[in-house]
């Protein structure tokens, strides 16, 4: 995943400037919404960004280094670095200074997981559409939500495929729900919302004890299946992609009803759990 450049580039240190002074909005080309953002910065919050912007180009830091970089006192420098130390995103050093916490390192992981399962997973998504015919997808956990990124259309007739960009139910989808028995319980009761969940078609659960019992089986099996719980007529298999423990998103293999039997819904999803594994080991290297 590359990112394009700014033209012209934006200066970074002259932004900080700007929104911790007040808020002054830094013109940027094509970048209504990020002006409307720093209009309403807060600039305790542009500071402590500014130390851990440093923090994540030096080895480590001193309390002058984080004053500078955050143009703001020592002392006000060392209650930022208390705050972030509280929250794990930095680590004081016995002998002195501070360097990156644990926390900081764990999200850094899971952002480049992120950019970089695409990337991994198109191989194999790509071998799963070739060697079933049916409709292979991608999902990925983004802001809050479990999004389709890549959709393989099956060419056989009578095909169901989603559109990217949109999201997938994590109480309905076979990608939701093998997300969902990954998540931790208090994470995913706020990505669910309140009861009842919506009724897609009758057979989907629209309680936490039906939805529970559903997850009971995907954890024990280690594959998701939606039987029509999304769309009549329609079937999914899916297995979870994990980037060092951490759950990312899914892949899938999705398709009609009458095609995707029970007896080929078992060999779909040894298939399907197969390609979420090797996806998985890629993205989570061991030494």
């Amino acid at each position: 995943c590359q990112l394009p450049a700014l033209t012209p580039p934006l200066d970074c240190h002259r932004l900080a400037i700007a929104l911790s002074s007040g808020g002054t909005t830094v013109p940027v080309e094509g970048s209504t919404r990020q002006a409307r953002a720093e209009r309403y910065s807060i600039g305790a919050v542009t500071n402590a960004l500014a130390i851990l912007r440093l923090v994540g180009e030096r080895e480590r830091i001193g309390l002058a280094d984080a004053a500078r970089a955050a143009e703001v006192s020592k002392s006000t420098a060392y209650r930022l670095l208390a705050t972030l130390e509280a929250a794990g995103l930095v680590e004081r050093l016995p002998e002195g200074g501070y360097r990156a916490g644990l926390e900081a390192v764990r999200w850094a992981m899971q952002l480049m997981a992120q950019l970089d399962v695409r990337t991994t997973a198109a191989p194999y998504l790509r071998q799963l559409w070739e060697r079933t015919g049916e409709t292979a997808n991608l999902a990925l956990l983004r802001e809050g939500r479990l999004v389709y990124v890549e959709i393989l259309e099956s060419a056989l007739p009578f095909r169901m495929a989603d559109v990217p960009g949109s999201a997938a139910p994590l109480h309905a989808t076979a990608l939701g729900k093998a997300v969902a028995v990954h998540l931790d319980p208090h994470r995913l009761a706020g990505l669910l919302g309140p009861e009842p969940y919506p009724a897609l078609t009758v057979h989907t659960a629209t309680t936490w004890r039906d939805l529970r019992a559903r997850l009971d089986e995907t954890r024990a099996r280690g594959f998701a299946v939606d039987r029509e719980e999304v769309a009549l007529g329609v079937t999914c298999v899916a297995a979870p992609i994990l980037a060092r423990d951490e759950v990312v998103g899914a892949i899938s293999v999705s398709g009609p009803r009458a095609r995707l039997t029970d007896a080929r819904l078992a060999e779909v999803a040894e298939q399907v759990l197969a390609a979420a594994h090797q996806v998985s080991q890629r993205l989570s290297p061991r030494g």
